[in-house]
C-alpha cells in the first residue's frame, strides 16, 4: 500500500510541476497547512472521547455497558469470555458514536482476547461488524465536514445510519452463512 501511495503522490506531483509549476509549491504548502489544522481538530475530538472512555473504564461504566449489550453480543458472537465481551461492547459503542479511531484499540484488544481463546468465528464477526459499524452519530465525519466549512455538517446522520445499518446486517448475515457452511 505504501508503494501505491508513493507512486500516486509522485505522479501527481510530477504532473502538477509540468502543468503549472508556479502553483505547485503554493498548493503543497496550502495542503500541508490544511492537514495540520485537520490533525489538531481530530486530535482534540479523539482526546476527548478517549478520556471519557478511560473514565468509563475506571468507574465501571464499561461493565454496565457490557451487561446491557450481553444478549446482542451473545447472539452475534456466541459465548465469549467476560473480558472479550467488555472489549467488544466498547468497540461497538465507540463505532455507534462514529469514532473509528477510538474503537480501534478496543477492537484490537477484543481480537487479542478472542485469539487467545481460539474463537475464530467471533473474530470474523468482530472484524465484519467493526468494518461496517452501524453509526448512530458519525462524529468523525461531522467534525471533518465542520472543519471543511460545511453549512450543515449534521446532514450526514440519516444517510450514514441507513447505509451502515444495511452494511452491518449484510456483513453479520454473511459471516453466519459462511460460518454455517464451514461447520457442516
Amino acid at each position: 500500500m505504501n508503494g501505491i501511495f508513493f507512486f500516486l503522490v509522485t505522479v501527481s506531483l510530477a504532473a502538477m510541476i509540468f502543468s503549472s509549476p508556479d502553483d505547485a509549491l503554493s498548493s503543497m504548502l496550502a495542503g500541508g497547512e490544511k492537514a495540520l489544522q485537520l490533525t489538531v481538530t481530530m486530535t482534540a475530538v479523539y482526546a476527548l472521547w478517549l478520556g471519557l472512555i478511560k473514565i468509563a473504564e475506571e468507574s465501571g461504566v464499561i461493565e454496565k455497558i457490557a451487561r446491557v449489550m450481553k444478549k446482542p453480543i451473545k447472539l452475534l458472537f456466541g459465548n465469549v469470555s467476560k473480558k472479550a465481551e467488555g472489549f467488544i461492547s466498547m468497540n461497538l459503542a465507540a463505532n455507534l458514536l462514529g469514532m473509528g479511531g477510538v474503537a480501534t484499540p478496543m477492537g484490537i484488544a477484543a481480537a487479542k482476547e478472542l485469539d487467545e481463546t481460539g474463537d475464530v468465528y467471533a473474530m470474523n464477526m468482530l472484524f465484519a461488524i467493526a468494518a461496517t459499524s452501524v453509526q448512530l452519530l458519525p462524529t468523525s465525519v461531522i467534525s471533518l465536514r465542520a472543519e471543511a466549512g460545511s453549512s450543515s455538517p449534521g446532514d450526514i446522520i440519516l444517510p450514514t445510519l441507513i447505509a451502515t445499518a444495511i452494511s452491518t446486517a449484510l456483513a453479520a448475515v454473511g459471516v453466519k452463512i459462511i460460518a454455517g457452511r464451514k461447520k457442516r
